[in-house]
């Protein structure tokens, strides 16, 4: 990416994060996917109950893997063997998660949350349940 785009980029995106804490929603800004993981270390705590909605974003950035590392109670839909069972049952206890990690379909500039969902876990997570979410 040129410089100029770059700094578009940069002041769209602070624009939009400034957007989001007026809405009553915290927001970070990094410039690359390697800053993603030492950021969240920062606002989880170690032990902390977490679960997750299927996302690329947080696999490709490594958020995955962190929550997978041991270092959280991580209610893994993913894990192997589960049956549809299994997976129906961490979803409910997701709701009571200390924090639920999920990514957003779009982020508008207006600081507007919008997510689709196939069966409603993810939205139904981040709307009602987790004591903190992260986008």
């Amino acid at each position: 990416m040129n410089e100029a785009l770059a700094y578009v980029v940069a002041q769209r995106m602070e624009r939009t994060a400034a957007a989001l804490r007026k809405n009553n929603m915290e927001a970070y800004c990094v410039k690359t996917a390697d800053e993603v993981v030492p950021l969240v270390k920062t606002l989880l705590a170690e032990g902390a109950t977490v679960g997750a909605g299927g996302s690329m974003t947080l696999e490709e950035c490594g958020v995955m893997d962190l929550l997978r590392s041991g270092a959280y109670h991580f209610l893994d839909r993913g894990a192997p063997g589960l049956t549809p069972e299994d997976i129906g049952k961490i979803y409910r206890q997701i709701f009571s998660a200390d924090c639920y990690f999920a990514s957003a379909n779009a982020v508008t500039e207006a600081g507007e949350i919008l997510n689709v969902d196939g069966n409603a876990n993810r939205v139904a997570a981040i709307t009602f349940g987790p004591a903190s979410v992260i986008l």
